[in-house]
């Protein structure tokens, strides 16, 4: 029985990121108010809050209503500077609206915690690498004499 428990487990997604239907839509625009309006309603704090928070962080004021605009796909005109989706981050603990539209230029957003395992698969990546060059090099080395 634990074998096949081992063998049914699956990695946890690691990337920061929503999924492609969460923010499925036409333009680019589109796809950020998705993704802001997902990030607000699944946040723990109401909107009120979370602009509160964001004000505090900006030192500016975000009204709740300035966070309805971003998370409207009808209101195209009111795209979130990168500053304030920053302070959103911030007030909601979610990056994925970062992580989602990174990805479309082959970068990811990881959680500190698994930097060390990134480290660690380069260099064994490295030594594996080096492997094949040494045991390469003893070939032509031994196949010469």
């Amino acid at each position: 029985m634990r074998t096949l428990e081992l063998l049914e487990w699956q990695p946890p997604a690691v990337a920061v990121k929503f999924t492609d239907h969460e923010v499925r839509a036409v333009s680019l625009a589109q796809r950020v108010s998705r993704a802001i309006a997902v990030t607000l309603r699944e946040c723990d704090a109401d909107r009120e809050e979370v602009a509160a928070r964001m004000s505090e962080y900006l030192g500016e004021p975000v009204s709740k209503n300035m966070l309805d605009a971003y998370a409207s796909q009808a209101r195209e005109s009111h795209n979130i500077s990168l500053a304030r989706t920053l302070a959103l981050i911030h007030a909601t603990g979610d990056a994925r609206v970062l992580g989602s539209e990174l990805e479309r230029f082959d970068l990811v957003i990881i959680p500190r915690r698994f930097l060390a395992a990134v480290d660690e698969a380069m260099w064994a990546e490295q030594e594996e690498r080096a492997h094949a060059e040494r045991t390469a090099a003893r070939r032509r080395w031994k196949g010469g004499r």
